[in-house]
C-alpha cells in the first residue's frame, strides 16, 4: 500500500529529475515542492493513493509542468528555473490534476 509520503517523493523526484538540466533556484524549488506535496494532498484526499494509473498521470503532469517551466526559462533567457517560470506554467497549465 502506498503512503502519501511516497507518492510526494516519487513525484519530487520526477519534478527534480527533469529539471535536472537546469535546475531550480532555491526559493523556485520551495514553490515546486509545495505544488507536490499539495498534488500528492490531492491524491490522498481523493483516494487514489493505491492507483498506479492515477499516480502516473500525476507523475506525467509534474514532469510537463516542469518541461514547461524549462521552456519559459529559455525564452526569458535565465540558466535556472525561478519563480518568474513557475508562476508562468502555472498560469498556463492549470488547471492540471493534481497540482491545481
Amino acid at each position: 500500500m502506498a503512503t502519501r509520503d511516497a507518492v510526494e517523493r516519487r513525484l519530487w523526484a520526477a519534478a527534480q529529475y527533469r529539471a535536472a538540466e537546469l535546475g531550480f533556484a532555491p526559493d523556485c524549488e520551495i514553490f515546486v515542492r509545495d505544488l507536490v506535496r499539495q498534488g500528492a494532498d490531492r491524491i490522498a484526499a481523493e483516494g487514489f493513493l493505491n492507483d498506479e494509473d492515477r499516480i502516473a498521470v500525476a507523475e506525467a503532469n509534474v514532469k510537463r509542468f516542469v518541461s514547461e517551466m524549462m521552456i519559459e526559462a529559455r525564452f526569458m533567457g535565465l540558466a535556472m528555473l525561478h519563480e518568474p517560470t513557475f508562476f508562468k506554467t502555472l498560469n498556463s497549465l492549470c488547471p492540471m490534476w493534481p497540482f491545481c
